[in-house]
C-alpha cells in the first residue's frame, strides 16, 4: 500500500542511542552532509569515514532498508518534505533510482508493452522503466520513436526495426538523458499516439511532479504533443513530494503500476477518470 514519506532523520535520532560507534559515525556524517550522503559513491562515503561498505550497508539494514540505494530515495525525499524548518530538494542520483524496485520495474514494463500495439509514433520519457519497456519492443511492430533518454534510443536501434529520432537539447551526463528547451522546440509540430512516460513522485491530489525545474517543464510539454499519456510507476512513486509539478492525473489517460487494486490510492485515480493497469506478481495473482 502507498503511504507517507519515512521520517528518516528522526528515525536516527530516536535509534541513535542503540548503535555501535562505527555505526554512529555514519549517523553522524547522514545529518551533517545529507548532499554528500545522497550524491558520493559508497566508496567515497567509506572513505571519508574510514569504514567498510558492509558497514555501510548494516546502517542501512538497521533502518529497515535493503541497501544503499533505497536508504539514499528515502532521505532525499524525507529532506524535500521536511515539516520543521526549511525543506531542502537534493535530487537522488540515477544509479540509485535505477536500482531501486528492480522486479517490480520489469513487471511494469511487461504489462505496458501491450497498450502500445497498434500506435505508429510514440513519445519515450527518461527513466529505468521506460528503459526496460524500450528492451521489449525487440519484436513490436515497426515504430517511429522519439525520446529524451540515449539508453532508450541505443536499446531501439539495437532492435533494427524502429525509426529512432532524439530530440535536442542538452545531455546530462548522469542521467544520460536530454534537457532544456531545445527539447520543447523539437516536438513543435509533432503529434504522437502515446507518451510513456516515467515518474518522480505521484500525489493521489496534488499529482506529479520531480525534482528538476527543467525536467518539469520538458515533460509537460512533451504530454500535450500525445493523443494518450501513459505513466509507469512503480509504487514507491507515490506519496512522496517533489519542488517542481509536471501535470495533474487530469491529462494522465493510463497508469501501469504495482499498486494492490485494492489500495485507497488506487480507488481514487480510478474516480479521477485515470486508466489503472496493475502489473501484479504471476504467484500473487494466482
Amino acid at each position: 500500500m502507498a503511504g507517507p514519506v519515512r521520517d528518516i532523520l528522526a528515525e536516527i535520532e530516536a535509534g541513535y542511542g542503540r548503535l555501535t560507534p562505527k555505526l554512529r559515525r555514519i549517523a553522524d556524517y547522514v545529518r551533517a552532509e545529507p548532499e554528500s550522503f545522497i550524491r558520493l559513491t559508497s566508496r567515497e562515503i567509506c572513505a571519508a569515514l574510514d569504514t567498510s561498505e558492509p558497514t555501510l550497508i548494516r546502517f542501512c539494514k538497521d533502518f529497515g532498508y535493503s541497501g544503499l540505494a533505497e536508504f539514499r530515495i528515502d532521505l532525499a525525499l524525507a529532506l524535500a518534505g521536511a515539516s520543521g524548518g526549511e525543506p531542502r530538494f537534493i535530487e537522488p542520483v540515477v544509479q540509485d533510482r535505477r536500482t531501486i524496485n528492480l522486479e517490480s520495474k520489469r513487471r511494469i514494463a511487461r504489462a505496458a508493452a501491450p497498450l502500445i500495439a497498434g500506435d505508429r509514433a510514440i513519445l519515450i520519457d527518461n527513466g529505468s522503466t521506460v528503459e526496460l519497456l524500450a528492451a521489449l519492443l525487440d519484436k513490436a511492430d515497426p515504430l517511429t520513436v522519439m525520446t529524451t533518454d540515449l539508453n532508450v534510443a541505443q536499446t531501439l536501434m539495437g532492435h533494427g526495426r524502429h525509426d529512432v529520432m532524439l530530440t535536442g537539447g542538452r545531455i546530462r551526463p548522469n542521467a544520460r538523458s536530454l534537457t532544456g528547451r531545445l527539447v520543447e522546440a523539437s516536438l513543435a509540430g509533432m503529434r504522437f499516439d502515446s507518451f510513456i512516460m516515467g515518474a518522480t513522485s505521484l500525489d493521489p491530489v496534488n499529482g506529479l511532479s520531480t525534482f528538476r525545474e527543467d525536467e518539469a517543464h520538458q515533460t509537460r510539454a512533451m504530454t500535450q504533443v500525445a493523443e494518450r499519456v501513459i505513466v509507469l510507476a512503480d509504487r514507491s512513486k507515490f506519496m512522496k513530494p517533489s519542488l517542481h509539478r509536471i501535470c495533474t492525473w487530469e491529462e494522465i489517460d493510463v497508469l501501469v503500476t504495482d499498486l494492490d487494486p485494492d489500495d485507497p490510492v488506487a480507488a481514487t485515480l480510478a474516480d479521477l477518470g485515470v486508466q489503472l493497469v496493475f502489473a501484479q506478481d504471476k504467484e500473487a495473482a494466482a
